[in-house]
């Protein structure tokens, strides 16, 4: 992996990249002038789960390498404002217990599920999803059911196992199928 940051201009902050050879973002902070952070492995109010969805040309100008010591400590500084958080949501989650939630985003690690009831985020295998059910059940917001597996602390994701999404979307009532 390869560790860059950013600063595009006055007022767009400072973002951070975790990058494999081919450009690939894995993690993504943003640190705003005013002190927010945005981190993918989050969602945000306003910028979704915010990754890049293009390869990081690493010869752009204004790129700097960093060491990956300074990624991450700006990557644990993030996670420590959501420790308590994340505490509270893998006592909510115990391994082996069964999860509904919706697929949000689709990421290198795999697909993204808010956990319902509890808003957890939860990481699937996105292969095993696509065996499950037909390709058009693979958007935002289908239904999927799962098993707790384990818990990914770098990023603050519930691991998800024996997952398969559903016909079902989140925006419907049970009884309702889709358009």
């Amino acid at each position: 992996m390869k560790y860059i940051k950013d600063c595009p201009e006055p007022g767009m902050g400072t973002w951070y990249f975790e990058i494999d050879p081919q450009g690939v973002a894995y993690r993504q902070l943003v640190i705003e002038d005013d002190g927010k952070r945005i981190a993918s492995n989050r969602k945000d109010g306003d910028y979704h789960f915010m990754l890049a969805e293009q390869p990081i040309d690493t010869s752009e100008a204004g790129l700097i390498f960093i060491t990956q010591e300074e990624f991450e400590g700006v990557w644990s500084a993030s996670l420590k404002s959501t420790g308590e958080l994340w505490q509270r949501q893998k006592t909510l989650h115990p391994v082996g217990q069964r999860v509904e939630g919706a697929i949000e985003a689709f990421f290198p690690q795999g697909t993204l599920i808010t956990l319902a009831n509890t808003g957890a985020v939860g990481l699937a295998d996105t292969g095993e999803l696509k065996l499950s059910g037909k390709p058009h059940w693979m958007y935002p917001r289908h239904v999927v059911q799962a098993v707790v597996k384990g818990y990914d602390e770098v990023n603050q994701w519930i691991v998800l196992g024996q997952a398969s999404v559903l016909e079902r979307r989140t925006d419907q009532h049970p009884e309702q199928s889709p358009n």
